[in-house]
């Protein structure tokens, strides 16, 4: 995967899904790290959202599963590949919409 540093939405839907899973748990990182340091969730969107990039790709069901897993650190191949999968759907159901609206 090329390194990209603050990738967009339109980023996310050529990653491969080990791309985005590495970029999944690099943001997981992140996070864990400001926790550990003593910030607050609250705190931390306060200033951002690292999920805001992900929103428009991932079900609505599939987000709580996300954030829950990033921020208890959960990395359980179960839980991991939820979350692809449903990353798979949204990019899909993402890019047709994006094609619907152009038509």
């Amino acid at each position: 995967m090329a390194k990209i540093s603050n990738p967009t939405t339109q980023d996310l839907l050529s990653f491969s899904r080990e791309d985005l899973s590495t970029y999944i748990f690099s943001i997981q990182e992140e996070l864990q790290s400001k926790l550990n340091h003593g910030l607050t969730m609250d705190e931390i969107l306060d200033k951002e959202d690292p999920f805001e990039i992900l929103e428009p790709i991932l079900p609505q069901e599939v987000y709580p599963i996300l954030v829950l897993a990033m921020i208890n650190n959960i990395r359980s191949e179960t839980v991991i590949d939820a979350i692809m999968d449903g990353f798979e759907r949204g990019i899909k159901d993402y890019q047709n919409n994006m094609d619907d609206s152009r038509a």
